[in-house]
């Protein structure tokens, strides 16, 4: 079964880069690349075009994976997440996301290293803060899941009394 789901999610990514044609393939540097991204400004050298081709690329495979989260399919999810942050590994939705993703599929160490991605390049994204304390809660932490409420509350109030609701009931999908 898992053969045949990779077998499809691959079957999507490449259908996908020939929808996305020379876009997917702007910057032919072969490494993971960079891009200015679509949380930042960004000027970085080089051509122009090729960081906005990957950064297009990179935004196409993002709306993918939010078409498959709505549909609770996580593992084509995170096929397309980890497209786009291989295409701008700066894409701080893009990395938040992929941890969703992986929380949803139970890879929870998978689902850490996403957030924290997240945050090095944004420290204080709520929502990855408040993904990250879910997480926590998931794997049985309560205690790093408070501290994840109490780096929220300064951060988004609303957002903080959701996560602290599924902390009370034991529920890390409690309101997500």
């Amino acid at each position: 079964m898992a053969q045949i789901r990779s077998a499809f999610a691959s079957g999507i990514v490449i259908a996908a880069l020939a929808t996305l044609g020379g876009a997917a393939f702007a910057h032919d540097s072969g490494g993971m690349g960079g891009g200015g991204g679509t949380s930042g400004g960004g000027t970085g050298g080089g051509s122009g075009s090729d960081a906005t081709g990957q950064a297009s690329a990179a935004r196409t495979y993002f709306t993918q994976g939010q078409d498959f989260a709505k549909k609770q399919s996580w593992y084509l999810a995170i096929q397309a997440y980890q497209q786009a942050v291989r295409l701008d590994s700066k894409f701080i939705e893009a990395w938040n996301n992929l941890g969703h993703a992986y929380r949803k599929t139970k890879e929870y160490d998978k689902a850490l290293e996403a957030y924290k991605r997240a945050l090095e390049l944004k420290p204080d994204y709520a929502n990855a803060h408040e993904y990250l304390g879910r997480t926590y809660l998931a794997m049985g932490n309560k205690n790093a899941a408070m501290r994840e409420y109490e780096v929220l509350k300064r951060l988004d109030a609303k957002m903080a009394e959701e996560l602290l609701k599924a902390i009370e009931a034991n529920n890390a999908d409690l309101g997500d």
